[in-house]
């Protein structure tokens, strides 16, 4: 009997130590993501080989970037940093109140984009002076058309990704990684089978359908679990109250990625013509691995992470981060050297040829061997911050990341007269370097908190 206590209870530490470095579902997320890219690819391969890397391709690029910023502020914000911390808490505390705090979230999502999306669809052709300065009336009128239709994916988006949080939170990793999957699928069908009678807007009508892909894979996921949703608005509970005040100092935050990459268009439509598409065709290839590893290692970290953190657990919630952290930090490392010595070769062969010709190919490749540098930092990025959001804290994620943008924002503008183009990625390079210094020593400050009490509005 002794025996087989002894032996059990060595088998259950090394389960622990496994689930220490391969958190459950990293690998199915792994997989799937790695499927989404290959899809992403195929996209990009229909993309390149239709429109090039010319002024129709720069249109819908555009067009995506404001609404993806809003849904990002206003949505994703809370739901990426807040929702799993509270949920955590509050099954903690009060069990029977879990289910009505994610009902109110979700619905509350919906709501908000569907005004603000109302009032972007009116002042679509106000938006074009900041978003692309560079394009010509046709563009704008182009851009004008393409940005409504972007405005409905804001909408199906906000629902998708508040069902997304709730499936992580279950550990129910198939449908959330599945979804972005069919998302890119969408868009292939329209660019395909809808642009040769609707052009660019073939495309922009596939990433609606992809959108209602997105969303419509976890709603089949959700009606497998326990959670039945019916509109619900409890906003004066404390859950409620507590993930509005921690995802109003990450909304602040939230655009960060997106306002980054809106810079990044509004400088390169002015440097040179396919400059928007060669940075958004290098971005994708950089954040392979990005996605690939660090994304995964940290979506399916995070609600063990916030379990701890709300369990007092403060020992295992340093392991966790810890050993997640090498683990981050070696692959993608690796990864962003493979970038660098095979970057050009995989554009070439996935987007090269009719339209996307070998100056679109050098350029693009030069931009993605800078890009690649970013790798590591970018991919610890993401598990750093959800470590200090399961301490429920989000100033300080908050402050690393404008900090970070600041960085980016100054080297642009600083080196961009010299060395045109180029000074793009690498200001992403700083800036992500900078931003994964100081959420290292807010983790580190945040961790000791772990298992004492602590005030946390911080």
């Amino acid at each position: 009997m002794d025996a087989f206590v002894a032996r059990h209870r060595r088998l259950a530490a090394v389960r622990d130590r496994v689930a220490a470095i391969l958190p459950r579902g990293v690998i199915l997320l792994s997989a799937l993501t790695f499927t989404s890219y290959v899809m992403g690819l195929v996209r990009d391969r229909v993309f390149a080989r239709t429109y090039g890397a010319g002024g129709e391709l720069d249109t819908y690029n555009a067009a995506l970037v404001l609404p993806e910023l809003v849904l990002a502020i206003l949505v994703v914000a809370g739901l990426s940093s807040a929702f799993i911390p509270v949920y955590s808490r509050i099954h903690h505390d009060e069990p029977d109140a879990t289910e009505d705090f994610a009902r109110t979230v979700l619905t509350a999502s919906v709501l908000i984009m569907m005004v603000v999306v109302g009032v972007l669809f009116v002042i679509a052709p106000q938006t074009v002076s900041f978003v692309a300065p560079g394009f010509d009336p046709a563009q704008q009128a182009q851009y004008t058309e393409l940005f409504r239709v972007m405005c409905v994916t804001a909408v199906i988006f906000a629902a998708s990704f508040a069902l997304g949080e709730m499936l992580v939170v279950r550990q129910r990793f198939l449908a959330y990684g599945l979804a972005p999957v069919l998302y890119n699928t969408g868009i292939v069908f329209g660019a395909i089978v809808l642009s040769p009678s609707m052009g660019i807007m073939g495309a922009a009508v596939g990433t609606v359908i992809g959108a209602c892909l997105h969303l419509g894979v976890r709603v089949l996921e959700i009606l497998r679990t326990d959670f039945r949703y019916r509109p619900a608005l409890q906003f004066r509970t404390a859950g409620f109250r507590e993930y509005v005040r921690l995802a109003i100092p990450k909304a602040l935050a939230a655009p960060v990625e997106p306002l980054t990459f809106l810079f990044f268009t509004s400088v390169a439509s002015t440097l040179v013509v396919g400059g928007i598409s060669a940075v958004s065709f290098a971005r994708n290839f950089q954040s392979v691995p990005v996605s690939l590893i660090g994304i995964a290692f940290a979506v399916a970290a995070f609600p063990i992470m916030a379990r701890a953190a709300s369990d007092g657990d403060g020992p295992r919630f340093r392991r966790l981060v810890y050993v997640n952290l090498v683990t981050i930090s070696l692959l993608t490392s690796v990864a962003a050297v493979g970038l660098i010595l095979v970057g050009g070769f995989a554009i070439d062969l996935f987007l090269g040829g009719e339209a996307f010709d070998a100056d679109d190919v050098a350029l693009t490749t030069q931009l993605l061997a800078v890009f690649a540098l970013a790798v590591p930092f970018e991919a610890a990025s993401h598990l750093l911050s959800r470590a200090v959001y399961s301490t429920r804290n989000t100033i300080l994620p908050v402050a690393a990341s404008l900090v970070g943008l600041a960085v980016t924002v100054a080297t642009v503008l600083l080196l961009s007269p010299g060395m045109g183009i180029v000074a793009l990625p690498l200001g992403f390079v700083l800036g992500q370097a900078t931003e994964v210094v100081l959420l290292l020593g807010a983790f580190v400050v945040r961790a000791r908190t772990v298992g004492r009490p602590v005030d946390s509005s911080m």
